[in-house]
């Protein structure tokens, strides 16, 4: 009897290790791999340990239900399941913020060609022998200088803040101010521009001012970039048309020119095309919430729509 029970319970015990080892150390193992894929970058969750819907029993309704042996650990692959999500949201977060530097560096870069182009400009008509210039001209030229010096360095600064970003949206700094008066003095500031000294400018409102929240900064680069895309990509004698209207809680900013035109095949891609002035100033347009269009003129020139919403 001692013997039968010798034979028949050593294959036993062997079974039971063999089982025991099976729901302990696969489970384990298991681990030990989704881990391992973690540590190298790859978020996305294993399938191995969730019965899939055909394995599920019509008694039970939780597709997410562990497979034998996971089981067991049931509650451990749930919180290295939110884990993974988390790590891979995280990551998806840092590689949008990521694009967006990138982005806000390469508009920061373009921009920063229109002020040295101001101060290249006048450098160039003060150094010039063959005009004597006036005090009065020169003291002129000295202060759209020292305006356009101002402007680089709060471009720079603004580099220099691009690796503080915490959130996905470009920095915004919305004040309310005039709109009407803050576009009618750009037009202005761009017209004394020396590259604008043979286009025309029109600007056309119903509006004595209005008031709204924007961001200067941004909103003014958009616009910078458009109007001076007008000016240095058309030939002389150009006009340039800028009106202004607010209707049904939104502003209404329209920039028309009669010069070369664009493309079809170009105008499809040119709001996409990063680092340039277009896609620019269309992504400052919806840090606002608003939209921007470009499309040909009524002319053979280009025409340039932006809607703002007056309320953010």
């Amino acid at each position: 009897m001692k013997s039968f029970l010798a034979v028949m319970g050593f294959p036993l015990t062997v079974i039971f290790i063999i089982a025991y080892g099976w729901c302990v150390g696969k489970p384990l193992t298991y681990l030990i791999r989704w881990i391992n894929r973690l540590s190298k970058g790859n978020y996305s969750q294993p399938r191995e340990h969730i019965r899939q819907p055909n394995e599920v029993s019509n008694a039970s309704l939780h597709h997410n239900q562990c497979r034998y042996p996971y089981v067991l650990y049931k509650e451990l692959f749930d919180q290295m399941t939110q884990l993974s999500n988390q790590l891979l949201q995280s990551e998806t977060d840092r590689l949008h913020i990521e694009v967006k530097k990138q982005e806000w560096i390469a508009s920061i870069s373009h921009d920063l060609k229109t002020p040295l182009s101001y101060i290249e400009g006048y450098a160039h008509m003060l150094s010039a022998t063959d005009y004597d210039w006036t005090d009065e001209e020169k003291q002129n030229f000295s202060r759209q200088i020292s305006g356009k010096t101002a402007e680089i360095k709060q471009l720079i600064h603004d580099l220099n803040q691009t690796g503080r970003w915490s959130v996905e949206q470009y920095p915004m700094n919305r004040k309310s101010d005039d709109v009407v008066n803050f576009l009618r003095d750009m037009i202005i500031d761009i017209a004394n521009h020396p590259l604008a000294e043979q286009t025309s400018f029109m600007f056309n409102t119903e509006e004595s001012g209005f008031m709204m929240e924007f961001d200067s900064r941004l909103l003014g680069r958009a616009l910078q970039n458009v109007i001076m895309n007008a000016v240095i990509h058309n030939p002389p004698g150009t006009q340039v048309q800028c009106d202004i209207s607010v209707k049904e809680n939104h502003c209404y900013i329209v920039i028309e020119d009669d010069g070369n035109g664009i493309e079809d095949t170009i105008l499809r891609q040119v709001l996409d095309q990063s680092g340039k002035g277009i896609a620019i100033a269309n992504a400052f347009v919806a840090a606002h919430s608003g939209r921007m269009s470009i499309l040909p003129a009524d002319s053979k020139g280009t025409r340039v729509e932006f809607v703002l919403p007056i309320s953010p």
